[in-house]
């Protein structure tokens, strides 16, 4: 249904669609009755427009969760986009030459069948236009689509201005890269990029806190939807497991450093020393 080599297309419900892209990260088409919500643009390898247009001639607002490359880079192919102020440079400083095409030579390595579909040269050299609009969300602006509205939840930790989207006729739940289920989670960045741990197990508490509210929810990567008890888990991990068990940690390796893994029940969280330490109070010890 609509696929293409990049983007596998799938139909969840008579309002909702699934594009994901290069098997790696799911964008959500939530279409109302006057408009439709695009939920992030993925790393942008093709423009998904025509696939858009197949599914629904109604005008498309692109939001996105936060402003990591794989979830915004997409945007140079709209005009316009939504995106919360806190992690609008962060989009910004992803927009180069080296992001797109370190992390294009990666998922070729993965998926080499999508290199003819690919033009490299012509995809790496793309940058966002002075031309494009950029609006910014806040923390509980509703989105009114014409019978479905949608709630800007700001849960930073990710990254500072990270958001889900509460669809509040369906409790549908949009989380991001804050809440997955066995699948990682990154949080050894700097400082400028991502939040103490502190500040993301109170957006997770601030969650919890509403969970009446969501039915159902449906994460940015791998398995989708998931069931609320990650949200627990990840609660869990960070109010106490954590602290207990990280000495059984394992390296985590990456273009973008080094850090360590830690895994618990649906948890898989990728964290540096120094973040640990900050949230902990104390120097940390893996002897």
């Amino acid at each position: 249904m609509y696929s293409t080599a990049i983007n596998k297309v799938e139909k969840l419900d008579d309002d909702l669609y699934m594009i994901t892209e290069t098997e790696s990260i799911h964008c959500y088409l939530l279409i109302g009755e006057e408009k439709a919500l695009l939920i992030d643009a993925g790393w942008g390898y093709e423009d998904v427009h025509p696939i858009i247009e197949k599914i629904t001639d109604k005008p498309v607002m692109l939001a996105l969760t936060h402003g990591d490359p794989d979830h915004g880079l997409g945007t140079v192919n709209f005009d316009e986009f939504w995106i919360h102020p806190l992690d609008y440079g962060k989009l910004l400083r992803n927009d180069t030459y080296e992001e797109r095409i370190g992390m294009l030579e990666y998922r070729l390595k993965k998926l080499p069948a999508i290199a003819p579909y690919i033009d490299v040269e012509d995809y790496c050299n793309k940058k966002f236009s002075k031309d494009t609009k950029v609006h910014f969300l806040s923390d509980h602006e509703v989105i009114d689509l014409g019978n479905r509205h949608v709630e800007c939840i700001l849960t930073p930790g990710h990254s500072y201005g990270h958001l889900m989207f509460l669809e509040k006729e369906t409790g549908r739940l949009f989380s991001g890269d804050q809440l997955v289920d066995h699948h990682n989670i990154w949080h050894f960045l700097s400082h400028d990029e991502q939040a103490p741990f502190q500040t993301t197990l109170n957006s997770l508490r601030h969650l919890k806190q509403r969970e009446n509210e969501f039915t159902s929810i449906w994460p940015a990567h791998a398995k989708t939807p998931i069931e609320k008890n990650c949200l627990d888990e990840l609660i869990e991990c960070f109010e106490s497991e954590l602290e207990l068990n990280y000495k059984k940690d394992v390296p985590f390796h990456s273009y973008k450093g080094d850090g360590w893994r830690h895994y618990y029940k649906s948890v898989d969280l990728i964290y540096s020393d120094e973040r640990l330490e900050e949230f902990l109070g104390h120097p940390i010890s893996r002897d």
